[in-house]
């Protein structure tokens, strides 16, 4: 373990002694009257910070010197909120919970890290862990470890190995960023969830029980659940599962700990050991009838039946808790399982697997009796709409619709100029020489006659529905020969169009730091794609319907494959049209146009995937998937709909499927209910779901798509090139955008209640990010640190950030209490779909982000004029001011990639910023300095550069991004410059109210 330096104090005291605590510390409880409790604590410009020395006797970074951090943040935090009186207005007991993760009587112990620090590539066991995000090969540090804690307790039956209950735990994101002598190892904030409803966590049963009751309860249940390693067949541990590791502290015995004295949390309790259950020897065998394998073997039968599903599949994923107070330590317990199960083969087709929810009764926790009380499942399928010998030859060329028809647009380069086929031409209901037109000849990386799959995906055979298709369930090959004139209607077309939208998919994974063998937790890949297939349950099941889903597959035996597996299933584009094939012959056939054709639809359905593969749910609790905000984000820079100069009806762009049509858009506004606290969100706010497996909420979908589309606005998707839009800054802003998201869904660990914790996870993956980092589809790199404010801001527009949460809101959220801006050009309305939207000043409203003296994300002038959006006064603000000019080391057209020269700085103030007023101006003197300091670099520039000058207006309450107390990785210290680079500085400027740019025209 590395050599640790913790801070002496924090909250530092000129912060603590604040009177506004909640101007820096975000502190959100549960959605009030919800029965599921969860927390969410974010500080990302007051950053703890602990130095962590490595090399030689110094250690590593590892879990213990992780754990050890966040252990010293939680119990300062604790000491904060929790004092008298408290600041916050009460006090949070659980934090006195979290703050004991690591104390001889908690219930909560930290996951392993995965994938392992300085360690090649390994299968996660089990399904939940520490999620290691470094980018770095060997998953190496820097990088970030999202720290992860679950409830368990000890398996009596394997050894020191854990049977945790996932549902019940909290995260703490840590970045690890490289220093001179070591690494700093910096923590902003956690998030918490703990089961409700009837449920609750084994802590909250226990809380105020003695210490011999705990240790009566605790034996008790190690009893009944032995044998049962979550996230595999119950009773079946894998072998490499039986002992921890030498050096893994983390998963210590409960029952070592439930005393109050200081001895190791891996010696015994002092005394009442008789109701410990022993540590097995080696090779021991689960006693008979007392676990909840046996539980599970002993009503398997009844379990399958009332279930429709195969006995021997049954797979565990979680155990939830409910006793009476009165029944805790003497009386019964209700246990619910929740398990995965394979349906019973029917001769309709293959059996669908299922989500069980099995409750079982314990007279008393470790006695031989269990009483079945009831048995519920759902389907684990996700529809994408509500309703219904020599070597091959390389780089074969294909067919494919790169974009979906409404979104193509005429190349620049085609001479003469032609216009664009009319959107009527469009539809999939066209002839295929007409949907032809919207194709392209592209090389796909496969050999001809080699099967379509790659390590994390594959193209399978789809016998039932294609006659002469291979065997099912093995890779479909790629066709030998006429591959660059096949119709759109043909059910090859659609297998290679499936293979085409899921290399386009992986490899942007991919390029935005996510491997795909690295971040499949809950799952056994690759994601098997059917290119052509049914839809169940349902009348879908046929294949002849206009629908696509994602399911979990469990298998038949679960002693052969201990995870399910993913699939995804397509059905069809369109109905009423399909094209004869081998016609007059014996072989002659109608062959469809699939829904594998629709990039966007495809692009919906990895939404699930990316959920599946990381926290065991197809769906979010809070809403459907992020599906919808792939599609739209990842294909409007690539979309004829989103040109300026668009022929047609602009709101087009706002139709997130405009091929294969539904009725979705993702320029929706909270004016018309569609707003986080909106009456279309308010069934999901008021009934959150208590295990997240029975809410299809395409409604709250629309919200978080049109949330992430105007994130992805305001982040540089509008841009322009004189009229035209500048479509390479466009698909910059979408893989930044891209990447906030699919990073912050990777670093979730329970299920998340509520989309607060989704928004957080998008901050945390900005400002826990590497300091740069490349952007798969090309431009310059990019620094995310530079977006959290945005983000923000994107959900607060969308009615995130209420005054009263428990009212209806059909408007923007609360800015933060305290959010100083200097004054730009941007407007304070912007359009959209449901009309305009009105803002006031300091908003990050969608505009231009192009490089003009007269941009609206620019300052009006030289000298700049401040405000202060919130409801709080911003005292000491300061004002850094620094100029210099842009060289003409680049031409015209790569202006983006031109490079600054500063030369000098002046440092200004302390003065006080009302709210909610006018905007405020420097006094004479404080604009002098300024004047005197353009007038030097006037005379210094060289002949013909433009002259910038860039401001920074910095608080306590609401540092700039760049200010060095915030401890961004952009920061700017007190001797630095800012970048030196165009393309750096629009980023650092049009993402941060707190920064200003003025330029010479």
């Amino acid at each position: 373990m590395a050599k640790l330096t913790h801070p002496g104090k924090w909250p530092p005291t000129d912060v603590a002694e604040g009177t506004t605590p909640r101007a820096w510390l975000r502190y959100e409880w549960q959605y009030p009257g919800s029965r599921r409790p969860s927390r969410l604590i974010s500080h990302p410009t007051v950053p703890y910070v602990t130095a962590a020395r490595v090399g030689g006797a110094d250690g590593e970074i590892d879990l213990a010197a992780l754990s050890t951090a966040a252990e010293h943040y939680l119990k300062q935090l604790k000491h904060y909120v929790n004092a008298t009186p408290p600041p916050l207005g009460r006090a949070d007991p659980m934090l006195d919970l979290l703050a004991d993760v690591a104390a001889s009587g908690s219930l909560l112990h930290w996951c392993d890290i995965w994938p392992k620090i300085n360690a090649e590539p390994s299968r996660l066991e089990g399904q939940i862990a520490s999620w290691n995000m470094s980018r770095h090969p060997k998953s190496a540090m820097p990088g970030t470890v999202i720290l992860v804690a679950t409830e368990g307790i000890p398996d009596p039956m394997h050894g020191s190995f854990l049977m945790r209950f996932p549902s019940a735990g909290f995260r703490v994101p840590i970045e690890v960023r490289a220093t001179d002598d070591g690494f700093d190892l910096i923590i902003r904030g956690l998030t918490a969830e703990f089961p409700g409803g009837s449920h609750q966590a084994l802590s909250s049963l226990l809380a105020g029980r003695t210490d011999a009751e705990k240790r009566m309860v605790l034996g008790g249940l190690s009893r009944s659940l032995s044998g049962v390693p979550l996230g595999f067949q119950a009773g079946v541990a894998p072998a490499t599962l039986v002992a921890s590791s030498e050096t893994d502290t983390g998963d210590a015995p409960v029952e070592a700990a439930v005393s109050d004295d200081a001895s190791s949390a891996t010696s015994p309790p002092p005394s009442d050991t008789s109701s410990v259950p022993p540590t097995p020897q080696t090779g021991a065998q689960p006693a008979a009838r007392s676990s909840v394998y046996r539980m599970i073997t002993m009503l398997e039968d009844d379990i399958a039946k009332q279930a429709g599903v195969v006995p021997k599949s049954l797979l565990l994923q979680d155990i939830r808790f409910s006793a009476q107070p009165e029944n805790v330590t003497d009386g019964a317990w209700d246990v619910t399982l929740t398990l995965l199960a394979r349906g019973q083969d029917t001769p309709r087709g293959e059996p669908v697997s299922y989500r069980l929810t099995v409750r079982v009764r314990l007279a008393e926790p470790g006695a031989n009796e269990v009483e079945l009380l009831s048995v519920t499942r759902v389907p684990l399928v996700s529809h994408a709409m509500a309703g219904t010998g020599a070597l091959p030859t390389p780089l074969p060329f294909v067919r494919v619709f790169p974009v979906p028809p409404p979104d193509w647009r005429a190349s620049m380069a085609r001479v003469p100029p032609q216009p664009a086929p009319p959107l009527a031409w469009r539809r999939p209901t066209r002839v295929d020489q007409i949907l032809d037109l919207f194709r392209d000849t592209l090389a796909i990386g496969l050999g001809s006659g080699m099967k379509m799959q790659q390590p994390a995906y594959e193209v399978r055979n789809c016998p039932r529905f294609v006659p002469g298709d291979g065997e099912a369930r093995l890779p479909k090959p790629l066709p030998i020969t006429g591959l660059s004139d096949l119709p759109p209607r043909r059910n090859i077309s659609s297998a290679i169009s499936a293979y085409w939208h899921s290399k386009t998919f992986f490899d942007t994974m991919r390029g935005l730091g996510l491997a795909p063998e690295s971040y499949m937790a809950t799952a056994e890949g690759p994601l098997a794609v059917h290119y052509r297939s049914g839809i169940v349950p349902g009348p879908g099941r046929d294949g002849r319907t206009i629908n696509a889903q994602v399911r979990y597959e469990v298998a038949p035996d679960a002693t052969l494959q201990s995870k399910p597996s993913i699939d995804m299933h397509l059905a069809l584009a369109n109905l009423n049209r399909w094209a004869r094939v081998k016609a007059g012959t014996s072989d002659s056939q109608l062959e469809p146009l699939g829904m594998a054709s629709c990039g966007r639809w495809m692009m919906h359905e990895f939404g699930h995937y990316l959920l599946a593969a990381r926290i065991g749910q197809l769906e979010f609790d809070f809403a459907h998937s992020a599906g919808d905000s792939l599609a739209a984000v990842f294909f409007d820079p690539l979309s004829d709909l989103s040109s300026p100069t668009y022929p047609g009806d602009p709101r087009m762009r706002g139709w997130t499927f405009p091929f294969v049509f539904a009725p979705r858009r993702h320029d929706r506004t909270p004016a018309m209910g569609w707003g986080w606290y909106g009456l279309l969100n308010r069934s999901v706010i008021e009934d959150p779901p208590d295990s997240g497996t029975e809410h299809k909420a395409y409604l709250t979908e629309q919200i978080l798509s049109s949330t992430c589309f105007l994130l992805y606005r305001s982040l540089g998707g509008d841009t322009l090139a004189g009229t035209e839009a500048d479509w390479a800054q466009r698909t910059r802003a979408s893989d930044m955008t891209l990447y906030l998201l699919m990073q912050g869904m990777a670093g979730l660990a329970q299920s998340p209640s509520r989309a607060e914790m989704l928004e957080v996870g998008m901050e945390e993956a900005g400002w826990s990010a590497p300091a740069s980092v490349s952007l798969p589809r090309g431009g310059a790199d990019w620094q995310p640190a530079t977006s959290h404010k945005v983000t923000r801001w994107a959900y607060e527009t969308m009615g995130m950030f209420p005054s009263d949460p428990s009212e209806i809101i059909s408007k923007a959220g609360a800015p933060p209490l305290v959010d100083i801006y200097i004054r730009d050009r941007r407007p304070d309305v912007f359009p959209t779909g449901d009309g305009p939207v009105k803002v006031g000043p300091g908003s990050y409203v969608p505009v231009s982000l192009h490089w003009a003296a007269d941009a609206d994300w620019v300052t009006p002038g030289w000298l700049p004029s401040f405000g202060n959006r919130g409801a709080v006064a911003a005292g000491g603000a300061r004002l850094r001011a620094w100029v210099g000019w842009v060289l003409n080391d680049k031409p015209l057209a790569q202006i983006m990639e031109r490079s600054v020269v500063w030369n000098g700085q002046v440092d200004i103030g302390p003065f006080n910023i009302a709210p909610d007023a006018a905007d405020m101006t420097l006094v004479q003197t404080d604009q002098q300095q300024i004047t005197q300091l353009t007038t030097a670099a006037r005379a210094a520039a060289p002949a013909g550069t433009q002259l910038v000058v860039f401001y920074e207006l910095s608080q306590i309450n609401d540092r700039a991004n760049t200010d060095p107390a915030a401890d961004f990785t952009v920061k700017i210290g007190a001797a630095a410059s800012p970048p030196k680079k165009v393309q750096a500085l629009v980023d650092l400027v049009a993402g941060d109210n707190n920064l200003g740019l003025h330029m010479a025209s």
